[in-house]
């Protein structure tokens, strides 16, 4: 799902997140993907807010940093966006051709979405025949603001790139658990459990989870299908914020002190933030379950900067009783061990999700 895309050959995405300017660029081989080019360039804080750019000159910067670090000479490129900016609903319409529906898309949208739709980008996907009644259809509905897209198009513009997709981030980490096969490695056994229904696999519903900076994205997907998506304001800035102001240390200290001496933060600290992360995963866990209490979550998937975090995935499984572990999509894509410390990029794997999830649309049919 593209908010828009055009006819494109090679691109690199793009991810400008609350911390850092992140690039990938892969390429497509007989066995799957293989890495070709990357970089990870931290921004200023507060560069971007909310998924809003408010220090253009210090993102375009960083971005400029990240393609010379990267080597990469391609132009074209994807990006994601993700916020409150972004609405997604799955909304239901008479079955109709993708041609006729995009006649009446703007009416049905004008229904759906609390902006005017002057003042936004408009998208769909049809899912399918409708549960409710199979003469109608499911359609995915994106909309989002033109300021948040014209603002990332400038900034990529600055940087000497062409912005060629739009994608939503929650799209983008499902594209990438999808392509890089983790999505089916990870329901092996699981489906072949029974369901609340008694049918093996039916249903079986998993929980993609990004902590971010300052977002967290979650995606649940059904039998292969989104299901649920939302995405909320906390992240590892957060817990940040909280070691910066027990252990009396500037912000870069604290984050110091976050990456790379975990067991050196008050045990109060790291508490409250595994107790407020797990309380917003489960607040989105009940949306879903209040409408899908027969196909419950039977998995997380987590990634993002956060799943860094020493044990993340323990703690996450503990609080919400559900089986949660760190994805790294470098378990299906190739590191050519001549251009890459390997060891050093599985390492950052689950922060580089979206970023990966975008560099695959290069090769959408």
């Amino acid at each position: 799902m593209k908010l828009f895309s055009r006819k494109k050959d090679a691109l690199v995405g793009i991810d400008l997140s609350a911390s850092a300017v992140k690039l990938v660029e892969l390429e497509k081989t007989r066995k799957g993907y293989r890495l070709k080019s990357m970089a990870v360039v931290p921004l200023p804080r507060d560069a971007i807010v909310e998924n809003t750019v408010i220090d253009s000159i210090a993102v375009s910067q960083a971005l400029l940093d990240a393609i010379e670090q990267s080597g990469t000479s391609t132009k074209n490129a994807a990006l994601a966006v993700s916020g409150n900016a972004v609405i997604i609903k799955v909304i239901e319409v008479v079955s109709s051709t993708e041609f006729q529906l995009e006649s009446q898309i703007t009416f049905e949208a004008d229904q759906h979405v609390p902006f005017d739709i002057d003042d936004v980008y408009l998208d769909f996907q049809i899912i399918g025949a409708s549960d409710h009644d199979p003469q109608n259809m499911d359609v995915v509905l994106v909309a989002c603001k033109r300021e948040i897209v014209d603002d990332f198009q400038l900034v990529l513009s600055e940087a000497g790139l062409n912005t060629v997709c739009v994608d939503c981030a929650v799209f983008a980490l499902e594209n990438a658990v999808q392509e890089t096969g983790a999505y089916q490695q990870d329901t092996t056994e699981l489906d072949a459990a029974e369901g609340i229904d008694g049918e093996a696999g039916e249903g079986a519903a998993y929980a993609l989870v990004n902590v971010g900076a300052n977002m967290i994205n979650i995606n649940i997907l059904r039998d292969g299908q989104m299901a649920f998506v939302r995405d909320q304001f906390y992240g590892g800035q957060n817990l940040t914020e909280s070691i910066q102001k027990a252990h009396a240390v500037s912000f870069s200290a604290a984050e110091e002190m976050k990456k790379n001496n975990f067991n050196e933060i008050d045990a109060n600290v790291i508490e409250e933030f595994y107790s407020n992360l797990s309380a917003e995963i489960g607040r989105s866990l009940d949306f879903y379950s209040a409408n899908n209490a027969e196909y419950p979550v039977q998995r997380i998937l987590l990634s993002g900067g956060c799943a860094l975090i020493p044990d993340i995935d323990i703690e996450m499984n503990q609080r919400l009783g559900i089986e949660t572990e760190v994805l790294n999509p470098f378990d299906g894509i190739e590191i050519p061990d001549r251009l890459f410390d390997e060891k050093k990029v599985r390492e950052m794997g689950p922060m580089l999700m979206i970023p990966i999830g975008l560099a695959m649309r290069s090769f959408d049919q």
